[in-house]
């Protein structure tokens, strides 16, 4: 297939594209910039422009662009950083989104000629919290969180407007990605080595975690899959409680998990916003829909990925 994708030179970009050419697809990449090649497609969300002759000779869209939600690095943690949820952030965050998926949208009912397949990141910050109730795909929404919002509002909302019944649709909704590379392994490994990770707050909010391999193999899974559609759950079939999550990689490293750390601590150093995203959202979650349809998870225990990871694979 002929596969467009945003954010391709991302975390997750990158990895999806080199899996996408493996697998013998042709990979076409959209930049804000004037194209170098016939690789690349021209796109401005908030200019609201795309080059709609390249975009409809594709078969899909890989849709992953938009402003990050976590810092970039440890220090981003910090006051004035950038990093954190100050107004602009929140307001960047949302907007890189919305207007994406409005851009999309219009493109699609614009044209006549148009791909027939367009998967989205989303988040499972999409449900809000619901302390340790089970979650699938078809799970309600508790809202008033920021994350919650931008998730519904900004990835998925949009395409109710879509007029075309002919184009199959998947909202891959991520949780806690791990793997070499990504700033929350970066923390987690680090408060591990140095003896200093343990509860965060009580703890007692679940993580529902998913390693990078699998969340680059759920995507492609999701593209060749015709069966598959509507809201994804891209997450570990074993979803943890923080405290047995952070007990689970310290056994890995031989180090203690005992240290807890505060949530009002957390708060201030963070940000409540922020600390509630990343940290304190519990969120039990199933990938009902990924195990239905027969995808083999790579990594679905912990313990055997913490591994990989210390080994440097």
């Amino acid at each position: 297939m002929k596969v467009g994708i945003t954010g391709a030179t991302g975390f997750l970009g990158k990895k999806i594209t080199k899996k996408l050419i493996e697998r013998g697809h042709e990979v076409y990449k959209f930049v804000r910039r004037e194209p170098k090649d016939e690789s690349e497609i021209y796109w401005s969300p908030s200019k609201q422009e795309l080059d709609k002759e390249l975009f409809k000779s594709l078969d899909a869209v890989i849709h992953l662009a938009g402003e990050s939600i976590a810092p970039k690095d440890i220090f981003g943690f910090l006051p004035f950083s950038g990093g954190r949820w100050s107004k602009e952030k929140k307001s960047r965050i949302y907007w890189s989104r919305k207007w994406a998926s409005d851009l999309f949208v219009q493109a699609f009912n614009d044209l006549d000629e148009y791909p027939k397949i367009y998967i989205s990141a989303s988040g499972t910050t999409i449900y809000g919290d619901h302390t340790d109730e089970v979650i699938t795909e078809n799970s309600n929404f508790n809202r008033g969180a920021f994350d919650q919002m931008v998730a519904e509002e900004a990835w998925e909302q949009p395409f109710t407007k879509l007029n075309k019944n002919d184009i199959r649709k998947v909202f891959a909704r991520t949780g806690v990605v791990i793997g070499n590379g990504n700033i929350t392994t970066q923390l987690i490994t680090l408060t591990t080595k140095l003896n200093i990770s343990g509860p965060l707050g009580n703890g007692n909010q679940y993580w529902s975690w998913i390693s990078t391999e699998d969340v680059v193999n759920a995507y492609v899974f999701c593209l060749e899959n015709e069966k598959i559609e509507g809201p994804v759950n891209l997450v570990s079939p074993v979803p943890l409680k923080q405290k047995d999550f952070s007990k689970k990689v310290a056994n890995v490293y031989k180090k203690f998990s005992f240290v807890p750390a505060p949530k009002f601590a957390l708060n201030l150093l963070m940000g409540s916003e922020l600390a509630h995203g990343l940290i304190f959202c519990s969120l039990r979650i199933i990938p009902e829909k990924l195990l239905k349809f027969g995808f083999k998870f790579e990594y679905p225990i912990l313990e055997d990925y913490v591994k990989v990871i210390k080994d440097g694979k």
